[in-house]
């Protein structure tokens, strides 16, 4: 079966007998509120025959209806030959800037995940061990073109919003079981009636509650450590 329309084929091929693609993406990098997760899946060849009637969904997981989403986060663990999980959490976040939370969890997932090239969704090129970083390629709007990626970005977003969902029954003020922490007109009226939690991301409440520049922009790479030994801590999915 043909890869869902608009997507490459896998593999990409980047250099001469290449066969082995990672695609990597990353949840929650906009939001006020929360970890950010990302993800690294190396998919079987046919994994397109094997989701059938669910092909066309491999895509951006948030273009995929939510039921549809599960069903293909299951399928992916199901069938990948490999997959890793990274999450990066907001003290973490609060003490680095969202950009250094965002290349960390990439690296961490190319060092772990063995490929013969590595798809990364944007266009910033993430750090990398150095006998990998040569095969690593970014591509803007790789979730909608490439098998691998929609993979990662369909496996971070349910596991993203399961987090979300325990982190409502702690913090039911805010409504992240519905909004997974992101700047909905609910969740800033939340924020302005009981403050923020200690999940909240900082810097990103204050920008979005004075109006400024889009709290999705975050900050930039600071390198401020944040545990004894010099880098935040960081969790494991």
């Amino acid at each position: 079966m043909e890869p869902p329309p608009g997507q490459i084929a896998l593999p990409l091929r980047l250099g001469v007998g290449a066969c082995r693609c990672c695609g990597l993406d990353e949840v929650g990098r906009g939001a006020l509120a929360g970890p950010l997760v990302a993800a690294a899946v190396v998919l079987p060849e046919d994994f397109a025959a094997r989701l059938g009637r669910l092909a066309p969904f491999l895509r951006d997981s948030k273009t995929v209806p939510k039921e549809r989403r599960v069903e293909l986060a299951a399928l992916v663990r199901m069938h990948a030959l490999a997959l890793e999980l990274a999450v990066v959490p907001v003290e973490a976040i609060n003490a680095c800037g969202i950009g250094w939370a965002n290349g960390e969890a990439f690296r961490m997932l190319i060092a772990r995940v063995a490929a013969d090239e590595y798809v990364v969704d944007g266009k910033v090129r993430p750090p990398a061990p150095s006998e990998r970083a040569g095969r690593v390629r970014c591509l803007v709007k790789a979730d909608a073109q490439v098998p691998a990626v929609s993979a990662a970005s369909l496996v971070a977003k349910v596991y993203r919003d399961d987090l979300m969902t325990a982190l409502h029954a702690r913090h039911p003020t805010y409504g992240w079981a519905s909004n997974a922490g992101y700047g909905t007109p609910t969740h800033l009226a939340a924020l302005r009636a009981h403050g923020p939690s200690p999940e909240h991301r900082a810097l990103f409440v204050a920008t979005a509650l004075s109006g400024g520049q889009r709290a999705k922009r975050g900050r930039r790479d600071k390198t401020t450590p944040a545990e004894p030994d010099g880098q935040p801590a960081l969790l494991d999915a």
